[in-house]
């Protein structure tokens, strides 16, 4: 079979040639709009460096946030451990401290998750050192920024505590009403349930309603055996008062 010699384009065929002319007319579009495709890079590097700014500022301050929390919290144990051995001054100075660098973290980070966990300790030690008049306003405000269900639990206990500590007669219904509001919208076997129900049991004590007091006090008892000096001598203040009235 004789071999057919392949027929050679002509300079008409080749200016007519579909490859071609794509590659002449984006070499073309190129070079028309090389300053448009110049800015587009240019734009596109300078948001790429902003995400990556962004990026690391947010985790240097989700650390930075988290390492102020861990010092609090070391400083709170701190304080504990002096109070247990009697050295009350030294506890006060340490508990402070921690109050402060706690509460100046909230302040800073407000949104962060180490922020707002910084605003309950805060609010802890704040009750511990009788400075109800200062953390009640605190934690109202801060349950009404929509902290997170978590957190916000977490700020009502608190709340309650302190109304319950300051002892007014509408602070006990309001603290009250929050310790049914956290037994409403937590885990029934939870520790903020178990410290509802004893909340609850001690106010109801307070009101002189010694049964309902003994009821929400068992309900704290089921969820944990592992009962606190001050609790042992509720049961005995119970055991009394409702001995005498048989």
């Amino acid at each position: 079979m004789a071999h057919r010699t392949r027929k050679r384009l002509t300079k008409t065929e080749l200016k007519k040639d579909p490859i071609n002319d794509a590659i002449m007319n984006s070499v073309t579009y190129l070079q028309d709009h090389l300053k448009q495709f110049i800015i587009g890079a240019a734009v596109l590097v300078v948001l790429v460096l902003i995400f990556q700014s962004v990026t690391q500022n947010a985790d240097r301050q989700a650390n930075d946030a988290s390492a102020q929390y861990y010092l609090a919290g070391q400083l709170y144990d701190m304080g504990m451990n002096s109070f247990r051995y009697g050295q009350f001054e030294m506890a006060i100075g340490q508990l402070q401290t921690a109050r402060q660098i706690a509460s100046n973290n909230f302040r800073t980070y407000p949104g962060r998750i180490s922020g707002k966990r910084s605003a309950i300790l805060a609010a802890k030690i704040g009750i511990m050192l009788s400075m109800e008049s200062e953390v009640i306003p605190t934690l109202q405000s801060f349950i009404a920024s929509d902290p997170g269900a978590d957190i916000e639990n977490s700020a009502r206990l608190h709340l309650a505590i302190a109304l319950e500590n300051r002892g007014g007669e509408n602070d006990l219904v309001n603290a009250q009403n929050l310790y049914s509001e956290i037994l409403d919208n937590t885990d029934e076997r939870s520790q903020l349930a178990w410290e509802s129900y004893y909340g609850l049991s001690r106010i109801l004590f307070r009101s002189n309603d010694y049964e309902t007091s003994r009821q929400y006090l068992q309900s704290a008892l089921e969820i944990s055996r592992d009962t606190t000096d001050f609790m042992y001598y509720q049961i005995a203040r119970l055991d009394m008062v409702t001995d005498n009235r048989d």
